[in-house]
């Protein structure tokens, strides 16, 4: 089974496009699968549209707190998938904005499988990765952070290594996950903003559970995304430095 997460936030209208297309690839694929919403704080219509695909395909609507935060909201989804799934089962993450394309996923699956990866991001910086009408200063500062986090928190074995941190389009083994919530509890995620992706991404290589791993070229569609974007580029930059510190003791 396939399992696929989805963090929202107010995000009704790219959620009523995203969620045809995620059917769409399974029916192509032929393959069992289920989404999982956390929409944590929203406001907007997200859960009726939601619900009108309820009778399409299995989705998941986590009770609804209020406490945002996309770091909040992963913890929460990882959660229920760790406990509600079994080990062998993929779990899917990747952004309810539309920017991260769905029609990659059979590839990116067939490879993840054929290998045994334990881990697998859709990167930003593999050759044949294809980023259409992303800001050139968020090309610079995602580039940047790539490079410190690579060298203060290198991610590689004989065959590949990460440079992509930051990128939510990923698919994890849940076995892996469930390793890693044996050894760490709640707290796989503290972080409560964009910068649980980078956390979780070395914890689980700090605590050796990225036995095989690999990056995929990532088809990045920033002009398909519908609204202003929610990253506080301030504020995770604080909270990168703070996570560094924490990790490197």
């Amino acid at each position: 089974m396939i399992k696929i997460i989805l963090c929202a936030f107010n995000e009704a209208k790219n959620i009523q496009k995203l969620i045809p297309s995620i059917i769409h690839e399974f029916e192509l694929m032929q393959r069992e699968f289920e989404i999982i919403f956390c929409l944590d704080c929203t406001t907007d219509n997200s859960v009726e549209i939601i619900e009108n695909f309820k009778n399409k395909c299995p989705i998941t609507i986590l009770p609804i707190d209020n406490h945002r935060g996309l770091g909040l909201a992963y913890k929460k989804a990882f959660l229920h998938v760790i406990f509600n799934s079994k080990p062998d089962d993929l779990i899917v993450s990747f952004d309810a904005d539309c920017t991260h394309n769905p029609s990659q996923l059979k590839d990116m699956i067939k490879v993840f499988e054929e290998k045994n990866l334990d881990f697998m991001v859709a990167s930003r910086f593999v050759n044949s990765s294809s980023i259409a009408h992303f800001p050139r200063y968020r090309k610079l500062i995602s580039a940047s952070i790539s490079l410190f986090l690579q060298t203060f928190f290198p991610i590689k074995n004989s065959q590949n290594k990460i440079k992509d941190y930051t990128s939510g389009y990923r698919i994890y083994k849940n076995d892996v996950l469930q390793k890693l919530y044996k050894k760490l509890g709640t707290k796989l995620i503290t972080e409560t903003d964009f910068t649980c992706l980078i956390e979780i991404l070395i914890k689980l290589n700090q605590q050796k559970l990225l036995k095989s791993f690999e990056e995929y070229p990532i088809q990045y569609e920033y002009g398909e995304k519908i609204g202003a974007s929610k990253l506080r580029l301030s504020r995770n930059f604080y909270r990168l430095l703070i996570l560094s510190v924490k990790l490197l003791k």
